[in-house]
């Protein structure tokens, strides 16, 4: 990887634009968050820019109208107070003049406003009425009211109207909801009214008798400063903002990602190379992190409840808002990207204070003995197990049997990870006493004394292995000793039998001349056949031999094979008895070697038996394999073991009276093998039996 992509360069930029996306992302979100509290956005508003016909607007008119209503409850309630308290037939004498009126009648107060005496009521609903009197009845608000009643009307207008002249004036103005009680329907312009609102207006006519009409309004064009002007340019100022701060924000967002995943790769890594760069802060407990981190998120949280409480503009608290995204990312940050450097140098664990209390526990206890540990932990538990019980049945506490479950459940684990861990052992010591000794134990999978264990007997493998290894080595180095020294000797040898050869050939009369003749030719023959044994044991031993596989007729091969022994035989006085089956037995093998071994079987005879002694040669098929076996009668007595017989320069006879090499039985062994059939030497007192199979095929 080009390391030269996370220079301190390419990680400033990134670490900058990472905390400009993550402010413009949170004050966006921050804004957005504040409307939709002001209930100014709504989903509705998608694509809608006109300030009426907003949810925001609604919202404002809903809550206008519930007001209204409990202010005309509260109004009729007084009304009544001031009839009780009146002469009957004198409430047109009013001093006040406010309208409670039939229809077409005004009074002569100028401003035309209901107004009734305050009566002796409840202070707070005193006080309730007061606060909307002002709100609805001081000429300064673009709502407007017709509540029709009886004879009566209920209205914050100055001039007169009928039912149906309010009603033209109201869609006049804009913005309108018509209620007649008589038809219980509702008209206007005024969309997505909550039933709540609908509930409330039914419940202003439950009160009054039958018949009458609601009807409010508000001036579309705002001529006054209330609360509907104000909310139209709070709307307009920062509507326009939502939907170009939606897009910004998932851009902002998508960036954010991006440097963060840009900073997770290249945080530790420099341009110079691809080690990871540790600082101070890194080496500090992973718990102390975590802890700076709950108390500033902590911090942070009860700072936002504070700052809640207060009373901010919209400008205000953005400004607050990114300050505090600065600050706060600054050290999120940093403790971020130590967290991500320790976890690229893999130090998260080691340098946790956990991770440190353990490794000391784990030592203190390593140097006690196993017992001893075991002993511990069986009281440090079983002393949790006795305090969680009691506090579990005597006081009742649920996290007592919480305790106790996982105490329960680290005992099963901990002996389920004691017996696994033993029977790996078990499997890894048959591995390495089967012959495996490249056969290694995974440290990591252990603990404890078996982890210890197991690294012995990794180095009990791994010293085997070396010893197969150096005698592998030393084995080599004999072969190629006797091959190189067998090649060496033939040379010389050739020339020897060549000169005995010319010598017989010049003929001599003298006969001790002729005896040493004779010597040298039959001695040099001997060690001609020595030293192809060696050079043929050699390139078996080796592997660089070459094989012929063709199907051979086994009882043809015995009948040629003893017929070249019998004269030798007949002079040992030795008397054949052979048992070969009428059909041809066949198997497949390679002539010349299948050859060599029935002869060195035979030469083996002539070499060793016991003199006017019976041999059997018996050929026979058995459970579809052709078993070839010699016996005789050994001349000497054999101390040796069956199985050693076969090796190389192993010989029956230890006084090495005879002429064999030790050489011949190996071979055989070996050419066995390595066609796909088996050896096998038995002895029985001096009988001595050599068998060879092989399987047979079909003709």
């Amino acid at each position: 990887m080009d390391n030269n992509k996370y220079n301190n360069g390419f990680k400033t930029v990134a670490i900058f634009l990472q905390m400009v996306f993550l402010i413009v992302v949170i004050v966006i979100c921050t804004l957005l968050s504040n409307l939709f509290e002001r209930s100014m956005p709504g989903f509705d508003d998608i694509g809608n820019d006109s300030f009426f016909h907003s949810t925001y607007y609604t919202g404002i008119v809903v809550q206008q109208t519930k007001e209204l209503t409990t202010y005309l409850q509260l109004q009729k309630m007084q009304a009544s107070l001031f009839e009780e308290e009146m002469p009957s037939g004198k409430i047109d004498e009013t001093p006040s003049g406010y309208t409670s009126m039939p229809y077409g009648k005004t009074d002569e107060t100028p401003s035309g406003y209901t107004s009734m005496p305050y009566g002796k009521t409840d202070d707070m609903r005193g006080e309730k009425y007061k606060q909307y009197k002002l709100e609805f009845d001081d000429g300064s608000s673009n709502f407007y009211y017709w509540y029709f009643q009886g004879n009566e009307c209920y209205t914050n207008v100055e001039q007169e109207y009928t039912k149906e002249e309010a009603v033209r004036q109201a869609k006049k103005w804009g913005s309108y909801l018509y209620y007649d009680d008589v038809a219980i329907s509702f008209q206007g312009n005024i969309s997505h009214l909550d039933r709540d609102l609908n509930y409330g207006i039914l419940r202003l006519f439950s009160c009054g008798g039958t018949g009458g009409a609601l009807i409010v309004a508000v001036d579309e064009s705002l001529p006054k400063e209330d609360i509907f002007s104000e909310a139209k340019h709070v709307y307009e100022t920062y509507f326009p903002w939502v939907e170009l701060g939606v897009f910004v924000a998932i851009l902002a967002s998508m960036g954010f990602v991006l440097c963060m995943i840009y900073i997770t790769l290249a945080t530790g890594r420099n341009g110079d190379d691809s080690s990871i760069r540790l600082y101070r802060i890194d080496y500090l407990p992973a718990e102390l992190q975590f802890l700076v981190f709950i108390v500033l998120v902590t911090g942070l949280v009860a700072f936002r409840a504070k700052l809640g409480s207060q009373t901010f503009g919209i400008s205000s608290m953005l400004i607050l808002t990114g300050t505090l995204v600065f600050l706060s990312d600054a050290v999120l940050l940093t403790l971020y990207m130590s967290v991500v450097r320790k976890i690229k140098a893999d130090i998260f664990i080691s340098c946790s204070l956990a991770s440190r209390a353990m490794r000391i526990l784990k030592k203190s206890m390593n140097k006690r003995y196993m017992g001893n540990r075991i002993i511990l932990q069986f009281m440090i538990c079983g002393s949790a197990e006795l305090f969680l019980t009691r506090e579990f049945f005597a006081k009742g506490n649920a996290w007592a049997m919480v305790g106790i479950l996982i105490i329960f459940v680290y005992l099963l684990f901990y002996f389920l990870q004691q017996t696994a861990q033993r029977k790996k052992l078990i499997e890894g010591i048959l591995e390495i006493g089967s012959g495996n000794l490249d056969y290694k134990f995974d440290l990591v999978e252990f603990s404890g004394d078996y982890r210890e264990l197991a690294d012995k007997i990794n180095g009990i493998g791994q010293g085997l292995s070396n010893a197969v290894e150096e005698n592998l080595k030393n084995e080599r180095l004999k072969t190629e000793l006797i091959t190189n020294v067998s090649h060496d000797i033939k040379t010389p040898l050739t020339s020897i039998i060549n000169y005995i050869d010319l010598i017989k050939m010049e003929g001599t009369r003298n006969e001790k001349l002729e005896n040493y003749v004779e010597i040298l030719e039959k001695k040099s023959q001997r060690l001609k056949q020595l030293t192809e044994d060696l050079v043929e044991i050699s390139r078996i031993s080796s592997g660089n031999i070459t094989l012929d596989m063709q199907p051979i007729n086994m009882v043809e091969l015995i009948c040629q094979t003893g017929g070249e022994f019998n004269e030798i035989f007949e002079d040992m006085g030795l008397t054949i008895i052979t048992r070969l089956p009428q059909e041809p037995v066949m198997i497949l093998a390679d002539g010349n070697r299948i050859w060599r071994i029935v002869q060195n079987l035979y030469n083996n005879v002539a070499k060793y038996a016991l003199k006017d002694t019976r041999v059997y040669v018996e050929l026979k098929e058995n459970d579809g394999n052709a078993e070839f076996s010699i016996k005789d009668i050994s001349a000497h007595q054999i101390h040796k073991m069956p199985q050693d017989l076969s090796e190389r320069f192993v010989r029956g006879d230890e006084s090495r009276g005879t002429e064999g090499s030790g050489l011949g039985l190996s071979i055989a062994r070996n050419l066995a093998y390595m066609m796909g059939g088996t050896f096998d030497i038995q002895l029985d007192g001096d009988l001595f039996t050599a068998s060879i199979t092989f399987p047979v095929i079909n003709p």
